[in-house]
């Protein structure tokens, strides 16, 4: 069904009815574009709250509509090259997403079409390049078409009975042009004019999606492409719509190109000049070719080769790749999630950042100044912004993200050898500004003044764990992850201290205060507890009836080096929450009256989400676990059976659903009757943290303050292991053959190590 092909950094599928739309974005850091192995798909400028182009019908039937469809009429057939949505089929058919495009390839009758979508680097617009080929001559009518919408998908949920009047679609020479001009909407002025247009002249146009589509049709049977002709319909109040016919005569043997242009530009000047840039000779192909230089370059940073090809395949090309996608759109938009109300996660961005700093240092320096302006000067955060969309942030403090704050800036540091960037200054949300070392000392102010009364810091409105804001609705209920969290961070800032000159001792104090509460408060007997109650009770511990053992607590008492037992808490992962499908986050799930029907913890079902899925984010953490407990069988095989694929082939195909190129966020544990299915792909914290685990806790190559640390820990299936890492502007071979430690200097100028 699908083949990855690593030289070209591809994956290809020979059907088109996947379980699920399995996605690609295409985006070029302004103009964005989420599309299917269909064709089904959503554009958007800047943000899909309040700049999204086309429809995208979240959940609906017929899955996966609408998108960027190009009608093939030949004669009284007609089809799509995408496949989808027409009911006539392409008799051969393949999709293949890259990096940053996605490409048809479909025959029918003789005619053989390509088409491959992507945005470069020289346009905000999304390219389409069509090569039409056919074996006889032909006269054919080829209609591009994008179904577009209000451009705020809420209002337009909500108010489209009197703000479609407001919008404006209509043809400029041969460009349409649709106009977004709803009253009090946000940023007027910075709201872009869309347009449409191709490098062939069109013979009509339509820009009324109902004249276009006619009456009681869908896209799979367009009444005007059934006539073969557009209407050259304009749209001044109602349901726009960019449909282009383009008559084309095709000799046999004969092949085509026609490119087509989805863009943004501010004024109609700009659209002319955009346009007349696009249409230039070689622009696509200079576009095109760009972006896979782009991406040979950033990928090239860390390579390896293993003797497991799935391994491999993640590492090298659609782990990181993914990870990118995560550091530009957090958990804004994807196929699960509709681009309504998520804007930029504090505690997730942070931790997108981590798989960012290896690649490019100063963007992932500049993302994490955007999370510092949302610091208060006492320390804590708010929950995630909107800085594109000018809306006031969330501002529910909870326990955990002014911590990542810490970590974050701590990989910088690591990275980049210099303590620079702790003197770049940045602006506190509530005013005033301070140096990046000053924001990061408040963050540890915050939690020293927010302990709770047993020692362990406040829960606050939550910790990493969202659920558990149920615990703490009081004020009192206290986060013993947090904690080691805490402890986590505390080394690191001590560390930094050090390297500053300034005093270390006070962070480890506090370290060793907290890290004893750990030991004598929160362990069990077999597992360490995960939280207090605002009326003191312990969740997570064996005397509770339900969610006796949660996985957090487990790997973090290893990753703090906070837990004296953490060995032991590891076996007890092991034994009570490991599945073949990955880890689950608690065990047993809870049903909806504990810890009692009017304050239960939960409405997940069993299974689900939260309440004792594979949760598989969480997972990274026991990989990194037991990568410090030296334990490489465990870490591997805990890494090995969350690859995308290999799970996908373990629990089926339909039983899956979610791509087998990218993590996803959870997948249904085995209390569900749908254990095997995942959930909330592409956008997740799991794409960054797998990374952070396989590359430098698995094959351990991390930086340190002085130069690269090279610490494996690696099953047979793992070794040997080649991998090349660009670090400080210098390449280096490293072979590893076995599980030994050792330290490249900063200043050694052996590029090639073995061991």
């Amino acid at each position: 069904m699908y083949k990855f092909n690593d030289k070209k950094r591809e994956i290809t599928f020979d059907k088109y009815n996947t379980p699920t739309p399995w996605m690609n974005y295409l985006s070029n850091g302004t103009f964005h574009t989420m599309i299917s192995q269909a064709g089904g798909g959503v554009a958007f400028y800047k943000s899909p709250q309040i700049w999204r182009i086309n429809h995208y019908r979240f959940f609906h039937l017929p899955t996966d509509r609408s998108g960027f469809y190009t009608y093939i009429k030949d004669g009284n057939d007609y089809w799509c090259p995408t496949n989808e949505p027409c009911k006539t089929k392409p008799e051969k058919w393949s999709a293949t997403h890259g990096m940053g495009y996605t490409r048809f390839e479909a025959e029918r009758n003789g005619v053989a079409v390509t088409a491959t979508y992507f945005v470069g680097e020289f346009e905000n617009a999304l390219l389409w390049n069509l090569k039409i080929k056919s074996n006889f001559d032909k006269k054919l009518v080829i209609f591009p078409y994008v179904e577009l919408g209000m451009m705020e998908f809420m209002r337009e949920l909500q108010w489209q009975c009197y703000n479609k009047h407001q919008l404006s679609c209509y043809n400029m020479g041969d460009v349409l042009v649709y106009k977004y001009g709803v009253e009090d909407q946000p940023k007027p002025d910075e709201t872009p004019l869309v347009y449409f247009s191709a490098d062939v002249p069109p013979t009509a146009f339509d820009c009324d999606r109902d004249e276009f589509i006619g009456s009681y049709r869908s896209e799979e049977n367009p009444k005007n492409v059934e006539n073969g002709k557009c209407t050259n319909s304009t749209m001044y109040g109602g349901d726009p719509c960019f449909a282009l016919e383009l008559d084309i005569d095709l000799k046999a043997g004969e092949e085509r190109e026609i490119n087509i242009f989805l863009g943004t530009a501010m004024t109609e000047g700009d659209i002319q000049k955009s346009v007349e840039h696009c249409k230039e000779a070689g622009f696509v192909k200079k576009s095109f070719d760009a972006l896979l230089a782009h991406w040979d370059n950033y990928l090239s940073r860390f390579q390896c080769e293993i003797p497991d090809k799935d391994a491999q395949t993640m590492i090298n090309i659609w782990n990181p790749y993914q990870a990118e996608r995560n550091f530009q759109f957090s958990r804004n938009i994807s196929y699960y999630a509709t681009g309504t109300f998520r804007g930029i996660g504090v505690r997730d961005t942070a931790q997108d950042i981590l798989a960012m700093v290896p690649f490019d240092i100063r963007r992932a320096k500049d993302k994490l100044n955007l999370l510092f302006t949302q610091q208060y000067q006492d320390g804590h955060c708010n929950h995630y912004c909107f800085p594109t969309e000018g809306w006031e942030p969330v501002t529910r403090i909870h326990s955990d993200n002014h911590l990542w704050l810490v970590m974050t800036a701590y990989h910088i540091i690591m990275e980049e050898g210099k303590l620079d960037y702790l003197d770049e200054a940045v602006s506190f949300y509530d005013g005033g500004s301070a140096t990046v070392w000053e924001h990061i000392k408040r963050s540890i102010d915050f939690c020293m003044k927010n302990l709770g009364e047993n020692g362990f810091p406040l829960m606050l409105s939550s910790d990493w764990n969202d659920m558990l804001y149920k615990v703490c609705r009081k004020g009192r209920g206290e986060s013993i992850w947090t904690a080691m969290q805490f402890g986590t961070v505390l080394r690191m800032i001590a560390e930094l201290a050090k390297l500053k000159g300034e005093e270390e001792q006070v962070y480890l104090d506090i370290y060793e205060n907290q890290k004893r509460l750990v030991n004598e408060k929160a362990w069990d007997g077999d597992w360490y507890i995960r939280c207090i109650t605002d009326e003191g009770k312990y969740i997570g511990s064996k005397k509770e009836p339900q969610a006796k053992i949660w996985l957090n607590t487990q790997s973090w008492s290893v990753i703090s080096g906070m837990g004296e037992n953490g060995m032991r808490a590891m076996d007890s992962v092991k034994k009570y929450l490991d599945t073949p499908l990955g880890i689950k986050k608690i065990d047993p799930a809870m049903t909806t009256d504990y810890p009692t029907k009017d304050e239960n913890l939960t409405s997940y079902n069993k299974g689900c989400g939260e309440n004792g899925s594979v949760f598989c984010h969480a997972n990274t953490w026991a990989i990194i676990a037991e990568c410090i407990l030296k334990r490489p069988e465990n870490a591997y095989k805990y890494y090995h059976q969350l690859l995308p694929m290999i799970a996908q082939q373990k629990a089926g195909e339909w039983r899956y659903k979610a791509e087998p190129y990218v993590y996803a966020s959870n997948i249904f544990g085995p209390e569900s009757d749908k254990f095997g299915l995942a959930n909330v792909s592409w956008l997740t914290g799991t794409a960054a943290w797998m990374y952070i685990a396989v590359t430098q806790y698995m094959l351990g190559i991390k930086p340190k303050w002085d130069g690269l640390e090279i610490d494996p820990c690696l099953p047979g299936e793992m070794l040997p292991a080649k991998v090349t890492r660009i670090f400080r502007g210098r390449k280096y071979n490293i072979t590893i053959t076995k599980n030994k430690r050792t330290f490249i200097a900063a200043d050694d100028e052996n590029e090639n190590i073995v061991i």
